[in-house]
């Protein structure tokens, strides 16, 4: 075959497919990058509203169809309820929508099921 390496995104179950048909072939080189949880670490001495702004701009970055989407958020107990109370009213106000429209901002998924999940 004329591929010499392949690189994948994606599901670990995927990448347990492409691995298995690189194998099968001719070895080929993989580089699979599967299932990322890229955490976001927030500290008692931190400024909170920044915190919830900024880790639910990077849980849904590009409608959370990213492998670097920080699905994983690490509080500090002293303000973790704070902390959630604030990221449930901000998810609360994100709107949901034509991507065209300025006032959305969040736009299609890619799969269906994820679509109705997030909506």
């Amino acid at each position: 075959m004329d591929v010499d390496k392949v690189a994948f995104t994606g599901s670990t179950e995927v990448g347990h497919l492409v691995a298995q048909a690189a194998a099968h072939s001719n070895l080929k080189r993989t580089t699979l990058e599967l299932g990322g949880k890229s955490p976001n670490i927030v500290f008692a001495d931190a400024d909170i509203a920044h915190a919830v702004e900024t880790s639910h701009f990077g849980v849904f970055f590009n409608m959370g169809q990213c492998c670097c989407a920080g699905t994983r958020i690490f509080v500090e107990g002293k303000i973790y309820d704070e902390f959630v109370e604030r990221s449930v009213e901000r998810a609360k106000m994100r709107n949901v929508g034509d991507p065209f429209d300025p006032n959305n901002e969040q736009g299609p998924q890619v799969v269906k099921k994820y679509g109705n999940k997030v909506a």
